[in-house]
């Protein structure tokens, strides 16, 4: 095989597009189309079956600038789930693993896509410590990488990737806030603060006008990771699973995110669980929110919430009842004002 060169795909025109690396989530915005998987990845050696699922991918690396993984191949997302349920690794676990991992979680992204010859991706990246992590970041992803999607037995794709900045968790949310239609969330003109609320941060975060940070402090306490923790562990699931065990996390996760608290395919319903659980565990979330941004608090001419744990049942009416506004499509925010960062520095050529 010939060795592939950086400029491949340079033919395919540029696609504009926000990554944000979430723990618990991976959400890619690409020209229009949305992407989201769990952070999970596996790597595995042989498959009985293909396995397929809008929420995962499989990708076997052929060849490309990432030579440690030439010859390997990896199941991400809710497919990683599947074939390890209890040794997959979780991004969820280390902040440095939504770095190890950046570019398996990108490529199982693609895998749930219709299939393209030719990717030529023009990224702008948000990770929790842009200063600290953009290097590696960009290390790990930048290149031209010859991939087969879904099957082994596939035709490959030359996925041709440009990193053109990596910015902090809530930069792709102020940029979507400030343009939102018809009116806009955040005022550009003033100061503004805003509350992330993700799978294992909260992070409280001011901005000047024109939306450069002016303080940014992730919580010593954990984030919705540890609201489905305390409903796994709630002695009343314990007792209806009967096996001395702790529900499973990601069930509960899909179960809030249905609206219907069922947790799985078993007859229990775990809204009371849930509402007995969120009350303390947002409170307590608030308490230290507002401390952390008290002395900007008086001036700020908005004050908004993004990120998933925002849009979980009950939380909008919460977050209202404190004078918080939450964003629309909280937990896409992100991803989309990335992919409006990366639309605009396409067109200037950065």
């Amino acid at each position: 095989m010939q060795p592939i060169t950086v400029g491949t795909t340079q033919s395919v025109p540029a696609m504009p597009t926000g990554i944000d690396t979430g723990a618990g989530l991976v959400k890619m915005a690409i020209a229009g189309t949305r992407v989201r998987i769990p952070s999970k990845v596996v790597q595995v050696t042989d498959l009985e079956d293909d396995l397929k699922s809008p929420d995962g991918g499989y990708f076997f690396y052929q060849d490309g600038d990432r030579a440690d993984l030439i010859g390997k191949q990896f199941l991400t997302g809710s497919l990683a789930d599947w074939k390890a349920p209890t040794t997959h690794v979780r991004l969820s676990d280390d902040s440095l693993l939504k770095v190890e991992y950046s570019l398996h979680t990108l490529l199982g992204g693609l895998a749930t896509l219709p299939y393209r010859h030719d990717w030529n991706l023009h990224l702008v990246v948000s990770i929790h410590n842009a200063k600290l992590f953009k290097d590696a970041l960009i290390s790990k992803i930048n290149g031209s990488h010859l991939v087969t999607f879904n099957s082994k037995n596939n035709q490959p794709s030359l996925v041709n990737l440009n990193v053109s900045l990596v910015v902090p968790e809530g930069a792709g949310s102020y940029s979507y806030c400030v343009a939102a239609k018809p009116e806009p969330l955040i005022d550009r003109a003033a100061q503004a603060i805003a509350i992330d609320f993700g799978t294992s941060t909260i992070i409280p975060t001011v901005f000047a006008p024109g939306g450069a940070i002016i303080h940014r402090q992730v919580l010593e306490v954990g984030g919705c990771i540890d609201l489905l923790s305390e409903i796994a562990s709630d002695s009343e699931l314990i007792q209806f699973l009967g096996s001395g065990k702790s529900g499973n996390i990601e069930t509960i996760r899909q179960g809030i995110e249905s609206g219907d608290f069922q947790y799985g395919t078993r007859a229990f319903n775990f809204r009371s669980i849930y509402a007995r659980h969120l009350t303390p565990w947002l409170k307590d979330r608030l308490r230290l929110a507002f401390k952390e941004v008290a002395e900007w608090r008086d001036v700020a001419q908005s004050f908004v919430a993004w990120g998933g744990g925002s849009e979980m049942p009950g939380v909008s009416k919460m977050l209202q009842s404190q004078g918080i506004n939450p964003v629309p499509d909280g937990c896409w925010a992100n991803a989309l004002g990335l992919e409006r960062i990366a639309t605009g520095r396409l067109a200037r050529g950065k």
